[in-house]
């Protein structure tokens, strides 16, 4: 008998598609435990994910212009503005001109702002360091290769180059 039930197959997709591998069973609570950090971080910030994932994307890259932002965000140069707005009212970024070109307005994140987020990283950074410095050389290399495989289909999955070198400077 079949049924036309069209949550039976989205179910039937999802446990089909759970990984079995216990790698790949770590890989996706890995990826759960990144979504509830950043998430924990955004709310002791006072952002939401979207103004998070801004922040964050700043952080790793460096100032860059709302238009820039938005490209990285994949929304509209409105919605980079109010996005900057919100985060710039929270303290957590400033607009500045560059002495260059002064049309020219960049988004930078404010030294307390990324203070308070390192801080609470700290704990899990300093614990995966120690986990890292545990490692012997020929443990290193297979999972620094396994990595590297892991960045290259998450790159392809987002779209990202394979190497993927610093983002737009402002």
């Amino acid at each position: 008998m079949t049924t036309d039930d069209p949550n039976s197959a989205r179910v039937t997709w999802r446990t089909s598609h759970v990984p079995s591998d216990p790698i790949g069973q770590r890989l996706k609570t890995v990826s759960m435990l990144t979504r509830q950090i950043g998430r924990k971080i955004g709310e002791s910030m006072g952002v939401n994910v979207t103004d998070m994932a801004a922040l964050e994307h700043l952080l790793n890259t460096g100032p860059m212009t709302p238009g820039q932002l938005a490209e990285h965000l994949k929304v509209t140069t409105a919605a980079a503005t109010q996005i900057v707005d919100r985060l710039e009212r929270a303290g957590h970024v400033a607009r500045e001109r560059r002495a260059h070109d002064r049309r020219k307005v960049c988004v930078v994140p404010v030294e307390a702002s990324i203070d308070r987020a390192f801080a609470q990283l700290a704990p899990m950074i300093d614990g995966l360091d120690g986990v890292i410095a545990g490692l012997a050389p020929a443990e290193r290399a297979v999972i620094e290769r396994f990595l590297d495989q892991v960045v290259d289909v998450y790159g392809a999955v987002a779209g990202l180059p394979s190497s993927s070198g610093p983002g737009p400077q402002c």
